[in-house]
């Protein structure tokens, strides 16, 4: 069916199995030294036994002076490591898989927490963890080019099949690419061909080390995406034919820098499938060697199109194979239908602090798979009730039917989804649609009894004589009793009236209170430019959108500032009145007074609860409450909540 996707494809003298490569992502999932755990190993394994061709592992580091990033990432700087790399290589190996290193420096933007010496970048810099980077002597440049070369040794003598060398998104050798960054009047600084000199005595150094026949791929961001100071796709082939020339074996194509305003690297949801293939394609048509790339694909026909149309020879993505590990298998076997997608929510990233390292949200066991036994299959057909068909809902009621229990679940309207109705019902962000649609589609392939516009009542609950009940009622939006006025006055409204079109407001003034996802989303459907409203957006927290990840937040607050939205951070509603709102300075405390048509009030959610726990506890059923029925969350919560509940029936 996908004759391209799985051909063989070679880079340099090695074979690939097919043309489909999971790329690199931190997962932070190593020892702190660097070594390999059950977690890491697990972790990747789970993606070879899932059908990739290649694997891309995260960044590896080169450099423990001044080259370390995370707290716990891969670490090929030192001799004794090699033997856990082996490890790694020893259990991808198996499935037929080939595996690279990313080996990489990140400059200044190294954590200087974790790094002994002083940091280093083409020239003086900031980094994204706050340290400051001097320039990089010659010496020190050498220096870092051999380090290159000895990792990239300690991976081969591990069993690795070839090392990609990331030279993109601004961490230290992009940093001599951009002329945004490098300022240097040396041998390393100025024209393209001094500029690239530290690629070229990489290469160097890594061919010394592992000779010719070793694959050596480059990753390149062809379009820095950060205005008139940045190179462009133009510069960025002219590198990218350098690097065939020096013998270089891939090109792996990407974009932009971590400084840019948007994140063109990690794109976040409002991104096609496929926006950049151009770029791809651009190199593709200028080089030899084969092209690696990642252009948001997430369903294998659109893989097999971009190989068809000549845009890349090999399909590139990471959070693909996140969400669904099987991706591969399941596309070679037909099954596309089954596929978990990945609906760039961004939470992989995003959830970093929560969870320590790499998750997902649409798939719970991700990051999680040397922990997880196997799902038991001991429902013997005992009866479980799942009240709402939200995403905890949902994911509780598929996986509950998954280990042998007989599921009915009933949504109150007529149709299921609950909030992930709403939420897809927001600009650009239909494919909370595909979520939605696999989530459907797994309850009713795993058999779930799905009953739409009803909500039961206790006795209707009671006669069924369920084993368990899975509480997945959700919330409604906030409306704090402590802002006066909020129960009397006309003006209040909330983002569920603007979002589904029961308000339809035009030419009006209109005040955005919280400016959370929903809140953004909500100030966005009023600024359009054809409603003709002056939106305003209040937020108590120092800044805008508190909490939510930098992408996923500029990539609508940009569209609000170009609609003529204001924001006012560290202001706090305390009063609703008839035609006027009254706000505070967080930090001061001094009031003010806002005329107004409309105000909507963007505050999260409150469980809805329509059902007592005692009621339902009464039943003698296990009961769990799960989603936003038990706490206002995300997706990634709630499906998270669904999946653990069902595991703990």
């Amino acid at each position: 069916m996908y004759d391209l996707l799985f051909s063989p494809g070679k880079i340099g003298g090695l074979t690939l199995p097919n043309r489909i490569a999971m790329t690199a992502a931190s997962a932070s999932l190593s020892q702190p030294d660097g070594t390999m755990t059950e977690d890491m190993l697990a972790y990747y394994e789970a993606r070879a036994k899932g059908g990739v061709g290649l694997i891309i592992t995260e960044m590896v580091c080169v450099d423990e002076d001044r080259g370390v990033l995370f707290p716990r990432e891969l670490n090929a700087a030192r001799e004794e490591n090699i033997p856990s790399f082996r490890r790694l290589a020893d259990r991808v190996h198996p499935h037929g898989t080939k595996i690279f290193a990313q080996l990489f420096h990140p400059g200044a933007n190294a954590d200087p927490k974790l790094n002994p010496l002083d940091l280093i970048s083409a020239s003086p810099a900031r980094g994204k963890k706050r340290g400051q980077a001097r320039a990089a002597t010659e010496e020190e440049i050498h220096a870092i080019a051999a380090k290159f070369g000895q990792a990239a040794r300690r991976v081969q003598e591990a069993g690795f099949d070839g090392v990609e060398v990331h030279a993109g998104h601004h961490y230290f050798l992009h940093s001599f690419l951009s002329p945004v960054t490098n300022h240097r009047t040396d041998g390393y600084g100025g024209s393209l061909e001094n500029r690239t000199r530290i690629l070229r005595e990489i290469v160097e150094a890594i061919r010394a080390a592992c000779g010719r026949d070793f694959p050596l791929m480059f990753r390149i961001s062809l379009e820095e995406y950060i205005g008139k100071d940045g190179y462009h796709a133009d510069t960025g082939i002219k590198i990218c034919q350098m690097l065939e020339g020096w013998g270089v074996d891939a090109i792996n194509v990407t974009a932009s820098g971590t400084d840019s305003k948007l994140s063109q690297s990690v794109e976040p949801m409002y991104y096609p499938q496929g926006w950049r293939k151009h770029l791809a394609k651009a190199v593709k048509g200028t080089v030899s060697i084969p092209v690696l790339s990642v252009a948001l694909i997430r369903d294998p026909a659109y893989a097999e199109k971009l190989l068809r149309e000549g845009v890349l020879d090999f399909a590139g993505s990471v959070r693909t194979h996140l969400a669904d590990p099987n991706w591969a298998a399941k596309a070679r076997a037909g099954q596309e239908e089954d596929i978990l997608p990945c609906i760039s929510c961004m939470a992989c990233f995003a959830k970093y602090d929560q969870a320590g390292h790499i998750t997902c949200a649409v798939n719970p066991e991700t990051g999680y798979e040397a922990q997880l036994p196997p799902l038991p299959q001991d429902g013997a057909g005992r009866l479980v009730v799942v009240l709402g068909s939200g995403p905890a809902g949902l994911e509780g009621a598929w996986m509950a039917a998954r280990r042998g229990f007989r599921v009915v679940l009933f949504e109150k309207a007529p149709q299921l989804g609950g909030q992930l109705r709403l939420a897809m019902a927001t600009p650009r962000k239909e494919k909370v649609g595909w979520l939605l649609e696999s989530l459907v589609h797994r309850c009713r392939q795993a058999g779930v009894n799905l009953r739409t516009g009803w909500a039961p009542t206790l006795e209707e609950i009671q006669a069924l004589h369920p084993y368990a009940i899975l509480d997945a009622t959700g919330g409604r939006p906030s409306l704090p009793a402590s802002i006066q006025g909020v129960g009397e006055s006309p003006l209040v409204c909330t983002p569920v009236e603007i979002i589904t079109g029961q308000l339809d407001l035009r030419e009006e003034s209109i005040v955005v209170v919280g400016s959370g996802m929903t809140g953004l989303e909500t100030a966005e459907i009023l600024s359009h430019r054809d409603r003709n409203n002056a939106v305003l957006v209040l937020e108590a927290a120092p800044r805008v959108a508190p909490g939510v990840y930098g992408s996923n937040r500029n990539g609508v607050t940009w569209v609000l500032e170009g609609n003529n939205v204001v924001f006012l951070t560290n202001r706090t509603l305390t009063k609703v009145g008839q035609d006027r709102i009254w706000f505070a300075d967080s930090q001061t405390g001094e009031e003010y007074v806002y005329p107004c048509d409309r105000v909507v009030l963007a505050l999260g959610t409150t469980p809805t609860r329509p059902y007592a726990l005692e009621d339902l506890q009464a039943l003698g059923a296990k009961v769990f409450r799960v989603g936003d029925a038990a706490q206002s969350g995300q997706v990634w919560d709630a499906v998270h909540d669904g999946y653990h509940a069902a595991r703990s029936l």
